[in-house]
């Protein structure tokens, strides 16, 4: 059996490897090869995330990131003061867990979505039954943050997460919160790519027709309408997935890209095209 040492050294150089055009997931992909190779075995202990980082240089913050995720699959504990370590569970069980890694490429974010708002409009009907005015006040008050970044323009993909972040909280179901979170941490990196390919004034306009959208949400939950909260959230997947499918089209079509542009902004019409 390998020592802390050597298996240590082990996995530092498989690290070593990682292309850090994509480092997260490679990280995630490596973790997996050295489960497979059984360079890392059930219960095992990782290197630090600050060694890992002196020694492969590749940021503590990435490192990090990735074995959360891993973490949110039950593949890595992470225990207070001592560190973080393969599950010890069977290795049967471990390699099924493998097995079931989302890692999504951007022609898979359409599918993502779909599960999003199913899980997404329940959260919003659990909110209204679980939630109490309190919270429901929290709830209003990440809106107006979130407008107000809007207004200032500093507003990201990964900022309008966090509203539908905190419904599912409101959920009260912890089960249910957790499935969302791990497919906002996949949403959060195809937005990024997605944002880099967008101009900047189609997602200023796009980010003010989010904001109207999270209101009348906001507003169904406020009322506790069970019904108009799925309508509302029914209503904004359909806007933003609609905005995608005209910027898709935009790049087969340059000479589409000033409607993409100058559409997105405007409120839709009852047909959902910019009227």
């Amino acid at each position: 059996m390998a020592s802390d040492g050597n298996r240590e050294l082990q996995v530092i150089e498989e690290l070593k490897r990682v292309d850090t055009t994509a480092p997260v997931d490679r990280i995630i992909q490596q973790v997996r090869n050295m489960l497979r190779d059984e360079v890392l075995k059930p219960g095992d202990r990782l290197p630090s995330e600050k060694r890992l980082e002196e020694s492969t240089g590749i940021k503590r913050g990435v490192i990090s990131r990735a074995f959360r995720y891993l973490e949110s699959y039950g593949i890595l504990r992470t225990v207070p003061q001592s560190g973080t370590y393969v599950a010890a569970i069977g290795f049967d069980a471990l390699q099924g867990l493998l097995a079931n890694i989302i890692t999504l490429e951007s022609h898979h974010l359409e599918s993502l979505m779909e599960v999003r708002q199913v899980l997404d409009a329940y959260a919003a009907e659990q909110a209204c039954r679980h939630a109490t005015d309190e919270e429901l006040q929290e709830l209003a008050e990440v809106h107006r943050d979130v407008a107000a970044k809007i207004e200032e323009q500093e507003r990201r993909f990964d900022e309008d997460l966090v509203f539908h972040l905190k419904i599912a909280e409101l959920s009260k179901n912890p089960a249910l919160k957790s499935f969302i979170s791990l497919l906002t941490s996949q949403a959060i990196g195809l937005f990024a790519e997605l944002e880099k390919e967008i101009p900047a004034e189609t997602l200023v306009r796009r980010f003010h027709q989010v904001a109207g959208e999270h209101r009348a949400i906001l507003d169904a939950i406020l009322a506790r309408d069970e019904e108009a909260a799925r309508n509302a959230i029914a209503e904004h997947y359909r806007i933003d997935r609609e905005f995608r499918a005209r910027y898709r089209d935009s790049e087969s079509s340059p000479e589409d890209s000033t409607t993409v542009a100058s559409g997105v902004g405007r409120s839709p019409g009852t047909d959902g095209r910019p009227t």
